[in-house]
């Protein structure tokens, strides 16, 4: 099958809705290969080309292996014996690895055709990859509950197809140690609103070895988050409407720019930005008060929150994140659960990702780790504020750019770019060269893939 034909056209393909961004085994699946154009085939009841719905089957006793990142505890802590006890379905297998690892592991489990894996989690990149890959089944609208928000269901989707069911919905927001502002003479109640006010709250609280601002960059996958969140605030895109990379843009170059200007010129920016590999780790930083601020995702409050924090529900404060030159934007980081093409036990599978998605699983995801609900109606929950205060400024950051470009393609860019953001934060390069550098480089992965 042609490349033209096995996605559609890129102006069609952007036009679906799908989300946007991270690496892999051989990097992406080959968008020309059998596979890619859907030919790979799946074990089980619903082939790889037929959408999988709900039927009468009887899955008592029916076994299943989930294989999931280490984001979640609430299932192994808990959910899974309430699942099965709903269910009379068996979890034989539940794994929970490092998100860093797991690409690389399904790549080479898909291509192995394994079928003792049934049910992965997934989220935007990984969805587009392996959906157009033929390697996660797609799901029938009579699979997928009514009242899931958009941006959750994005994570799951790609080119107007859904491979699965979100687990929980995560936008980045900008947390502040109150009493790191008031000690340096700023309002404690008062978030920025814009970059240069930002800024000089940062300047205020690096003091005594303690930097005003901590993120994440310390892998691939870290750099293209920080990168887009920043060309957003520059008011940019990653790609026009027929999916052109936009990475050297105006926006893109001012974007990285004031990224490295926070650790060079401020000297604002912790350095152990550029090691900190994962938002888990950044939420220790604030958490335990040797940061004033970070854009992180929602579980930083239920971290900020708890028992042996350095901070607290009085002392945490948060906000839009400011902008550079509009407003707010920020990137999202939702996530679910996807079933195997490979699977001999599909129906079984989309029990877990019904019940993942469902009101009882969401409630504790909510209330005990700190996500967003997938589901309107556990959205609007007055439980859901009273648990999650910062679901008010989530409401209040979707009415801004909120994206995350996710492509079959997302692990390549992560890789490339990761590259020319540490050349340009380690001032190797200046952004506008780094950035043209990784331009020329995702131009030819983007058309080998949408033609």
């Amino acid at each position: 099958m042609s490349r033209t034909t096995s996605l559609t056209t890129r102006r069609s393909v952007l036009g679906a809705g799908a989300a946007v961004g991270a690496l892999g085994l051989a990097s992406c699946v080959p968008p020309d290969s059998e596979r890619a154009a859907g030919n790979g085939g799946g074990a089980g009841d619903d082939g790889a080309g037929s959408a999988l719905a709900p039927d009468d089957t009887s899955l008592e006793g029916t076994e299943i292996s989930i294989l999931d990142d280490n984001t979640n505890l609430v299932f192994k802590e808990g959910l899974i014996e309430t699942f099965q006890e709903e269910t009379g379905i068996v979890v034989k297998n539940y794994e929970m690895a490092n998100f860093n690892d797991l690409h690389d592991r399904f790549a080479t489990a898909f291509a192995a055709q394994d079928a003792s894996i049934d049910v992965v989690m997934t989220w935007a990149g990984w969805s587009a990859e392996f959906g157009q890959a033929g390697w996660l089944q797609e799901l029938a609208p009579e699979a997928i509950p009514e009242d899931l928000i958009r941006p959750a269901l994005d994570a799951v989707s790609w080119d107007s197809k859904v491979f699965g069911l979100p687990k929980f919905a995560s936008v980045q927001t900008m947390f502040w140690n109150k009493e790191h502002y008031a000690a340096a003479g700023l309002d404690p109640d008062t978030v920025p609103e814009n970059w240069d006010e930002f800024v000089e709250a940062a300047k205020a609280t690096t003091v005594d070895g303690r930097y005003g601002y901590c993120c994440d960059i310390g892998n691939p996958a870290g750099a293209y988050q920080n990168f887009l969140r920043s060309l957003l605030l520059a008011g940019g895109e990653l790609y026009d409407e027929d999916w052109t990379p936009q990475l050297d843009s105006e926006a893109g170059v001012e974007g990285l720019t004031k990224m490295v200007e926070l650790l060079h010129l401020h000297k604002v920016m912790d350095p152990a930005s550029l090691q900190i590999t994962n938002a888990s780790d950044l939420i220790e930083v604030f958490s335990q008060g040797r940061t004033s601020a970070v854009f992180n995702w929602p579980f930083q409050w239920a971290s900020a929150t708890a028992e042996g924090a350095a901070t607290s529900a009085e002392t945490t404060g948060n906000g839009l994140i400011p902008g550079i030159t509009v407003r707010s934007a920020s990137i999202d980081g939702s996530e679910g659960y996807a079933v195997s093409s490979f699977s001999q036990n599909k129906q079984a599978a989309l029990k877990w990702l019904q019940f993942a998605s469902g009101a009882t699983a969401q409630k504790q995801i909510v209330e005990k780790e700190g996500w967003f609900p997938v589901s309107q109606t556990t959205l609007e929950d007055p439980a859901t504020v009273e648990a999650l205060p910062v679901v008010t400024t989530y409401e209040q950051a979707t009415e801004y750019a909120v994206q995350r470009y996710g492509t079959p393609w997302s692990n390549e860019l992560d890789q490339l770019l990761s590259v020319q953001v540490f050349r340009a934060m380690n001032q190797e390069a200046e952004p506008a060269e780094a950035l043209k550098a990784a331009q020329e480089e995702l131009l030819p992965i983007v058309d080998k893939y949408m033609g």
